[in-house]
């Protein structure tokens, strides 16, 4: 079972609901750039084929496209037409890329381009959907999503009312859907111990301030 068939029972849901409650995802021409970033230029960061497993230091627990536990990293826009991806390096995930943190979020970003052209009664279009702990909280149907220097490449996912996600899937619905993914950015429901951590420092200089 591929990554690819997974996302699947969630497909018809997202033509009827683009958000739930608690959690908003959006497409547009920019997006906030959040506290941790992975933008695939960092000074010795792997390239090449990167195991789902390979970017543990950044605090995701898996990354990896919907039919290989792995993703692509090179700078692509050496390749003839793919100088709309920008500068630099950007992942390439066949059939989707699928991301999973080690922490549950609160926001994230990230330019997103797919192969499948805009969507219609035969196919096309892509999906955005956050989940947690395997359960979706929230989903997007992108009607065109961009490529070939068209679109809107930006996504952007926030939540409130304490709704939070660790996953994050995005997935074309084209003949053979190709993902390109690139400025990854988010932000982390701190750890128990980091809390209470500032929890104590925040005791303590209100302690200080009363001596």
């Amino acid at each position: 079972m591929t990554r690819m068939v997974l996302v699947g029972p969630v497909a018809g849901l997202a033509l009827a609901a683009t958000a739930q409650a608690g959690i908003t995802i959006t497409q547009g021409s920019s997006a906030p750039t959040y506290s941790h970033t992975l933008n695939f230029d960092e000074a010795g960061g792997p390239v090449g084929q990167v195991p789902a497993t390979g970017w543990t230091a950044h605090g995701i627990a898996r990354l990896e496209s919907g039919v290989n536990p792995f993703v692509t990293v090179a700078d692509l826009t050496s390749q003839p037409g793919f100088g709309w991806l920008g500068t630099g390096n950007s992942a390439y995930a066949p059939w989707g890329a699928f991301i999973t943190w080690d922490q549950d979020l609160t926001e994230f970003s990230t330019r997103y381009w797919d192969s499948s052209g805009p969507g219609g009664p035969f196919g096309g279009g892509a999906l955005v959907v956050a989940l947690s702990g395997g359960v979706e909280v929230g989903n997007f149907f992108i009607t065109n999503p961009a490529y070939g220097g068209v679109g809107n490449p930006w996504i952007n996912v926030t939540t409130s009312a304490g709704t939070t996600f660790d996953e994050i899937r995005l997935l074309g619905f084209g003949f053979f859907p190709e993902a390109y993914i690139d400025d990854l950015s988010w932000n982390a429901v701190p750890a128990p111990a980091s809390a209470a951590a500032l929890v104590f420092l925040g005791a303590g200089l209100a302690r200080r301030r009363r001596a």
